[in-house]
């Protein structure tokens, strides 16, 4: 429902600032309709995006592709994706209610969200072209393979000129308000204690600040309970959004040879 006058005199009362209330406290009951929304309202979208931080988050995010080898992403967008099968506009939503949410500290519609479906359906395409928007949203996000978090904690590997604990304050506090997760325990067919451990308090301590994560995945859940345990499913799934992308390979690989079986058919949930 719209404001009223009288819950918002005329006399010095922007058109802006009536809508931001408004979502405010549609944000606080759960009840933000963010179709159609822009990451701000018009009158105040240029004050965000020139905070002075703007290149600050842009570099960080264009890096954090950079030392996953996806630079060749950095150009996509949301208005590039496929509406239905990549979800573009489900997808802003999301983003728009979190910036709105974070931006004035409240708790969001949906804090985690979950893009999952077959190889190849544009899940990585999808979450990056989000993160596009994020980082235009005033949002301190970057993309992050799972495995690849893992490997930078391990002695004497993580990034020129960060330490372990460094990695881990990096993506667990609000240094990274907004963290896609991209390959979902991809290639962790047998983890150890030690990596079912800091995947769980990767989740963990990003759910208990209440920083959202985009995650990306080819599993099925009960594969990903299997794999690193209950605890980081329920962490990163509970009350997630999901998104199914399970359209067919968009890579369209040429097939060679004879196949001697047929490969069983992917489901999930």
């Amino acid at each position: 429902m719209p404001p009223t006058d009288t819950q918002y005199p005329a006399r010095g009362m922007v058109p802006a600032v009536a809508a931001m209330r408004q979502a405010l406290r549609d944000l606080r009951s759960g009840t933000l309709d963010t179709t159609g929304f822009k990451p701000l309202p018009d009158e105040l979208a240029d004050e965000a995006l020139d905070d002075g931080y703007a290149a600050v988050r842009q570099k960080a995010w264009n890096t954090s592709l950079r030392l996953a080898s996806h630079d060749s992403y950095a150009h996509w967008t949301l208005n590039r994706l496929d509406a239905a099968e990549q979800h573009r506009d489900r997808l802003r939503d999301y983003v728009t209610a979190l910036s709105w949410a974070i931006k004035k500290s409240v708790a969001p519609p949906k804090l985690n969200a979950i893009a999952y479906g077959n190889t190849g359906s544009g899940k990585t395409t999808a979450i990056i072209a989000a993160g596009n928007y994020a980082v235009q949203s005033g949002l301190r996000t970057r993309y992050l393979k799972h495995t690849q978090y893992l490997e930078w904690l391990r002695p004497n590997r993580a990034p020129a000129g960060y330490t372990e604990q460094e990695v881990v304050e990096l993506y667990t506090t609000d240094k990274t308000q907004l963290l896609i997760l991209d390959e979902v325990c991809s290639g962790m067919d047998n983890p150890s204690d030690w990596a079912r451990t800091q995947s769980e308090h990767l989740v963990d301590a990003r759910r208990a600040a209440g920083l959202p994560t985009l995650a990306a995945t080819n599993l099925t859940s009960e594969r990903i309970i299997a794999t690193v345990g209950s605890r980081f499913f329920s962490r990163l799934a509970g009350g997630a959004g999901l998104f199914e992308m399970l359209g067919d390979d968009r890579r369209c690989p040429v097939n060679w040879g004879e196949a001697e079986d047929d490969e069983p058919a992917v489901t999930w949930g």
